[in-house]
């Protein structure tokens, strides 16, 4: 390692209270400038990461409008603090933290495909170590860009640790230096409009550099952003982010055990009705084996394990909630006032149910979200009308994933009144860890209404044109449809069932008690993924799925997404936005449009081989209808964005191909 690097960038003290963001933006092509820095963060003795974009105070909201260019010139200040080529450690040893421990300081040995538990089963592979050394790269999560590289490449893409003095990656033709690379990303006229975000994706340190506060947001605007103005309705950009429980040791807010599934949660299914092109359930998917659970587990799942934070602040817990106002982050709005609020849940691997709650005159009372758009995609009904959701979220929560975004309207509330932004209790399978309700923030009005009059109406929001963009993948058959599995098997079961390359292990090279992550193809009416091997992502390997446009504009596909876990997971795909069709996720008979969606986990069953442990039985499942357009031409990634899962191997890569 380099020992004359410059000194990493230095990111602001965390804010004690709610701030608003920052911006950039400009009337046409924007350019921004990013430092991936290091700081102070929350709590005692703790670090974090930040993007620096001159001496504005946090990562900057990027605003630009369709049918112009972005460009974003990063460069990774950080500097490699654990020795060359070592796996990666967890958060608290990842960087100017503790030193690193001898167990992490050592890959793991690598593994290759043996039999399964016997000839019925798929061969499962073990995971690979990922290394620790200060590399990152840039994502920009939801936008529909190039995945070439020197646009939204995660795969080649590559910023070396400021001191870093080994072996270089391929250098990039947008690459100004080993740690400095230049990104640039073309808009389309008709891209949505509306809340998108960066992060770092570099494979094996998603986790960690994400959870340490290496994200921002992304605003793409148009003419309903010309319309809200014009009826004096501001914006403002929310970033829920989460950290470890142990940074803030103190008082959290406790789990409640009664919580049924069906609020705030995923909810398993029944026996879902059959295809004639596939079975419901894959027989050669070992479930027994799957990571289960104590039978006397509930479905709320473990401790929880993360805090949160908004715009940077600490969102404050206590051992009853809802904790009293002043320990709750404090907003204001003018009297009378109207807001578009963009939230996204930038969090590693922490799941929000947002809702509002009025407090007025000694009552409370639960108000409806008017939601506007969400994963960044305006709502469009399944004729491609414009809409607004009014969703009662004591009737069907809304649940926003990692990487979820939802923009809704708000009203300041009434002068002695209090608004509260909630997340309530999430319910994500006995598996997951648990995420208990947290009071966000506190809203009060100051001054006098500045009119009397009402709001204005909803329809006064809304385009009166009709757009077809993605009202066309329901009109068509799809080209091909492919089913996928998310799988989790304990590590010293899928050891024992592979074979080692070099061995037998050394001491520290092999931990029985972690957990192997898989996202597979089963089928596909293609022909492609067989026979089917369950493995993890490995970045240099051919792509596991191949998207033929056949000489076409674009091709249309259908996706099942099976869930054969006990824990809810959230499924990205790179570069589009997707329908979700899956008939109980359908509000008001529409079929929502979004780039990441929850996948139910299974429905449990008693062990047969396991006393007192629960183990998957019926699979929870999606259908998503994709367009694939020769702009995605390519190699780009899909998976599960609980990047600890990522992480560890939930990732596939797909190449689409122009023929």
């Amino acid at each position: 390692m380099r020992a004359d690097s410059p000194a990493p960038a230095v990111c602001t003290a965390p804010p004690t209270d709610y701030q608003s963001l920052p911006s950039v933006t400009g009337p046409g092509d924007v350019k921004v400038d990013l430092d991936l820095g290091i700081g102070p963060g929350v709590g005692v003795d703790n670090t974090s990461l930040c993007f620096r974009n001159g001496s504005l105070p946090a990562a900057p909201v990027i605003r630009i409008k369709q049918g112009n260019r972005l460009t974003i010139h990063l460069t990774n200040t950080l500097w490699n603090s654990g020795p060359d080529n070592t796996e990666n450690c967890d958060i608290e040893n990842y960087v100017g933290g503790p030193p690193v421990s001898k167990t992490c300081s050592q890959p793991e040995q690598g593994f290759k495909a043996g039999p399964g538990p016997n000839g019925s089963f798929y061969p499962i592979q073990t995971n690979i170590p990922h290394l620790s050394d200060g590399t990152t790269n840039l994502h920009v999560h939801g936008l529909e860009v190039s995945p070439q590289p020197c646009s939204d490449n995660v795969l080649q893409s590559v910023l070396v640790a400021a001191n870093w003095n080994g072996p270089l990656p391929a250098q990039l033709t947008c690459q100004n230096a080993p740690n400095e690379l230049t990104y640039s990303y073309d808009i389309a006229p008709n891209h949505p409009t509306g809340l998108y975000f960066y992060h770092t994706h570099m494979h094996g340190q998603a986790l960690a550099q994400t959870m340490m506060g290496a994200s921002g947001a992304i605003v793409i605007e148009g003419e309903d952003d010309v319309r809200r103005e014009k009826l004096g309705i501001s914006d403002d950009v929310m970033i829920v982010r989460d950290i470890p429980s142990a940074y803030v040791p103190g008082e959290t807010t406790p789990l409640v055990p009664a919580v049924k599934l069906a609020a705030a949660s995923v909810t398993p299914p029944a026996a879902p009705a059959g295809r004639n092109w596939f079975p419901t359930v894959d027989p050669r998917i070992d479930r027994e084996n799957i990571a289960g659970c104590p039978a006397d587990l509930p479905d709320v799942g473990g401790p929880a394990v993360t805090r949160l934070t908004l715009n940077g602040a600490l969102v404050n817990e206590t051992a009853a909630f809802p904790p009293p106002d002043d320990k709750v982050l404090v907003k204001t709005m003018a009297a009378g006032e109207r807001q578009l609020w963009r939230l996204v849940n930038a969090s590693a691997q922490t799941y929000i149910s947002p809702q509002l709650v009025l407090s007025q005159n000694g009552k409370t009372s639960i108000l409806p979200l008017e939601i506007v758009a969400l994963d960044g995609a305006p709502v469009y009904d399944n004729e491609g009308h414009r809409r607004i959701d009014r969703v009662d979220t004591t009737k069907k929560p809304l649940l926003l994933a990692t990487a979820n975004r939802v923009e809704f309207l708000v009203d300041a509330p009434p002068p002695g009144a209090t608004l509260y932004l909630d997340t309530t209790q999430v319910t994500p399978g006995c598996a997951a860890d648990g995420i208990p309700a947290r009071r966000l923030l506190r809203v009060v009005s100051t001054g006098a209404p500045a009119s009397t009059s009402a709001p204005p109406d909803a329809a006064a929001l809304l385009p009166a044109t009709q757009d077809p963009t993605y009202a066309h993948m329901l009109d068509v058959e799809p080209a091909v449809k492919r089913v996928f599995a998310f799988m989790e098997y304990p590590r010293g079961f899928t050891v024992s069932k592979s074979q080692w390359i070099v061995g037998p292990p050394g001491k520290g090279q092999f931990n029985p008690n972690s957990t192997d992550f898989f996202l597979t193809m089963i089928q596909s009416t293609d022909g492609q993924g067989q026979p089917v091997a369950i493995r993890p992502f490995v970045p240099d390997s051919p792509p596991d799925v191949v998207v033929h446009l056949k000489g076409k504009d674009s091709a249309v596909e259908e996706w099942t997404i099976q869930n054969y876990t006990l824990e809810v997971h959230p499924f990205h795909m790179h570069q589009m936005h997707f329908r979700d069709v899956t008939e109980a996720d359908a509000i008001d008979g529409r079929a929502p449009i979004l780039d990441t969606i929850n996948i139910p986990p299974a429905s449990r069953r008693a062990s047969s081989s396991q006393p007192g442990v629960d183990t998957p039985d019926l699979p929870g499942e999606v259908r998503l209808r994709m367009k694939f357009t020769r702009e995605m031409v390519g190699d780009f990634v899909f998976h599960c964005h609980i990047l600890a899962h990522e992480d560890k191997g939930m990732m596939q890569k797909i190449r689409v191909v122009a023929d």
